[in-house]
């Protein structure tokens, strides 16, 4: 048992089965496969979290129809894993081998999202328990008839057989987030007259009837946990009472856990990007628990070890399940038992891996790249080279493509030193921090492993040939950061009340930039004494005295709205954005939401309009389509345009040096965006390169 998170790290037993602590690795897709199947790049993803120390290793999503050959409405659905086939079972069985072998429970989540056939021979249909609109990129749902449901049923019990076979643990039924089982559960979706539909007990038969399949086809202690949304948000859907009479009705079919998690996919309600509170949705475990002896597991935006003893400890939950926390660190549960939480790779609620899985790609990561770059070596940890293959390594910039390069060169055995130009490693990310909270800990993490790993960092130094070739490289890698865009050919810009996110970037740094007044010289040394707090810097931004009462923010992209997004708060703000679509390059999970946030703030969103002239007192402004000029009035000018290509470290360097790699930010392309995703990517693959 571990001192620091003693519930935690505290066994449960789920039915016949117990569980080393209350860590579960929630079901995700992936996309690993091949044409449904499961690939080495699969079972090694699975395989990390569990070697990680994680308690219950859940897979998902299971299609337990025949998806072959069809081209799915959903996307998600066509990187499912098939568990409809016999010929899946060989993969299955390699996966369950190795999650035991690593110490982890393995459970298969069974699953059927919106579409489906009988057979091969069938087309695929979008389907349902009643006639009606469906989930994303699914429009419309044909009624399904009673016998269509008894053969789906039998589906379900054909695949639990598969999964039995192949040595998985137990299952889970998917019952939540809109999907098949939920449709029938909701009172939203669910107006059937018949044995399927009407009254809750009624509603509830389609999945108890999945259960007793199970079962008569396993056997009755062949363990089955429920996922269910307690709370799906539809209108005139069910609530969490609903649930908590649900629940004992679907226990006398005999599971031996409940998953809680909220929400239909299309519920007017945010359910986990990082607009949502952390851990916002335990209440619902909570009440669960009122109704029922069994354990129940919460979910939704927890990504801390505290968050997890705290929810564990109080009894709100008897376990907590994540998924992308383990996506961003595999070892999450290892590193928390043994007492170095500071070692956990927080994630960053970015939902770039939900981008990526929403629309059918594989899955990614924003801070742990090896995620969607399996083909340069499997396992969370990159493997040394031997003696003979390692070199003198220097990388230029310390902004996290820097930053990670130089720590996976590390890891491979190489010897690596960093030179950064200013006084603090993190590069861009010591603003992005300030902008974003949640990106502190990465910040804090990275700064950790530069000292963890000994890498050798050298602070305040212009990367010159001359110190440079001290070092005696085998290999540069330059990550010196974009350089920031600015407006051309628009008077003013030089003005007092005009600030770029560059300025920005040198004040969180240390370094006032100049002709912004005394306001900025003071802030400059405070922040110096303070090393740079982004709680305070944050407070600075939400004062008058930096950031006026009115503001204009030029660029209307993931830039522009990141800042509006911080600033918006008892000001009035405008944002102007000379292209025709806002929030470019934020990704399908966050744009619309953030977009909507921040009208619902009072901001002035204005698309297709660009900035003419700033004054003293404001900005003009011109429509790009007709022509047409307007002034506001503003106090202060953000420009918040992004990062362009930026070359002139790497071309100085590139003569003196022929092993030389260019990175990051300082790469991007014109009109193209750049986020951590991208430069973390590129300094772990450039790393793996070496």
């Amino acid at each position: 048992m571990s001192k620091s998170f003693p519930h935690v790290f505290t066994p449960i037993k789920f039915g016949p089965i117990t569980l080393k602590n209350r860590l579960a690795f929630l079901p995700m897709t992936t996309g690993l496969v091949d044409d449904y199947a499961i690939t080495d790049a699969f079972i090694d993803f699975y395989e990390q979290r569990a070697k990680g120390g994680v308690g219950l290793t859940a897979i998902g999503s299971a299609y337990v129809c025949d998806l072959s050959g069809c081209k799915t409405q959903y996307p998600t659905a066509g990187k499912a894993a098939g568990i409809w086939d016999d010929k899946f079972i060989d993969g299955w069985t390699r996966l369950a081998k190795a999650i035991k072998a690593a110490g982890s429970v393995s459970c298969v989540q069974l699953q059927i999202c919106y579409e489906w056939r009988a057979d091969a021979t069938k087309e695929l249909e979008s389907v349902g328990p009643s006639e009606g609109p469906g989930g994303p990129f699914v429009k419309h749902l044909r009624e399904l008839t009673v016998d269509e449901i008894h053969l789906m049923i039998k589906q379900y019990g054909d695949a639990a057989v598969r999964a039995q076979k192949a040595g998985i643990d137990m299952i889970e039924i998917h019952s939540g987030i809109g999907y098949q089982v939920a449709r029938f559960l909701s009172s939203f979706s669910n107006r059937r007259t018949d044995e399927y539909g009407g009254t809750l007990e009624k509603r509830t038969r389609f999945l108890t009837d999945i259960i007793d399949e199970v079962h008569a086809r396993c056997g009755a202690d062949y363990p089955v946990m429920v996922r269910i949304s307690a709370d799906d948000f539809m209108p005139g859907g069910n609530r969490i009472e609903d649930t908590k009479k649900i629940i004992p009705i679907v226990e006398k079919h005999g599971v031996v856990a409940w998953s809680i998690q909220a929400g239909f996919h299309e519920a007017p309600k945010m359910l986990v990007n990082q607009f949502v509170p952390e851990a916002a949705f335990t209440d619902l475990a909570k009440q669960c628990k009122t109704v029922t002896k069994l354990p129940v597991m919460t979910a939704y935006r927890i990504n801390s070890i505290e968050r997890c003893e705290q929810v564990i400890g109080d009894g709100t939950a008897d376990m907590v399940g994540m998924a992308r926390q383990f996506i961003a660190d595999p070892e999450f549960a290892i590193k928390a038992e043994r007492g170095t939480p500071e070692e956990i790779r927080r994630c960053i609620v970015c939902s770039r891996c939900l981008d990526n899985i929403f629309v059918g790609k594989t899955v990614q990561c924003s801070v742990n790249a090896q995620v969607a770059r399996p083909d340069l070596g499997f396992g969370a940890t990159p493997v040394a080279l031997p003696g003979s293959k390692r070199k003198r390594v220097v990388v230029i910039g310390a902004g996290p493509g820097g930053m990670e390069a130089a720590r996976v060169a590390s890891l491979r055995g190489h010897h690596v030193t960093l030179i950064e130009r200013t006084r603090r490693l993190g590069g861009v990310l010591n603003m992005a921090q300030v902008l974003n909270e949640n990106l502190e800990p990465m910040v804090a993490w990275y700064r950790n492993e530069m000292k963890r790993l000994g890498i050798d960092v050298r602070l305040n130094t212009e990367a010159t040939p001359e110190i440079v070739r001290q070092l005696a490289p085998d290999e540069v890698i330059v990550a010196p950061g974009g350089t920031v865009i600015m407006p051309k050919g628009v008077p003013g810009l030089n003005r007092k009340n005009v600030m770029s996110s560059g300025d920005l970037k040198k004040l969180v740094e240390g370094n006032t930039p100049p002709g912004h007044g005394l306001i900025w010289t003071m802030a400059g040394l405070g922040l110096k004494i303070v090393n740079a707090n982004p709680h305070l810097m944050r407070w600075g931004m939400s004062t008058p005295l930096m950031i006026g009462k009115r503001v204009a923010v030029i660029g209307g992209g993931f830039a522009g709205c990141e800042v509006a997004m911080s600033v918006m708060k008892g000001r009035k703000v405008t944002v102007i954005e000379q292209e025709a679509k806002l929030g470019n390059g934020i990704g399908i999970i966050d744009r619309k939401p953030e977009l909507n946030l921040l009208e619902e703030g009072g901001v002035d969103l204005r698309a297709s309009t660009r900035l003419t002239e700033v004054t003293a007192n404001g900005i003009w402004v011109e429509q790009v389509d007709s022509g047409h000029r307007e002034f506001i009035e503003v106090d202060t000018v953000i420009l918040a345009l992004g990062v362009e290509t930026n070359e002139a470290t790497y071309s100085r360097l590139k003569t003196h040096f022929s092993n030389i790699r260019l990175i990051g930010d300082a790469t991007t392309p014109t009109g193209k965006v750049k986020r951590t995703l991208e430069a973390i990517s590129e300094g772990y693959s450039t790393a793996m390169a070496v």
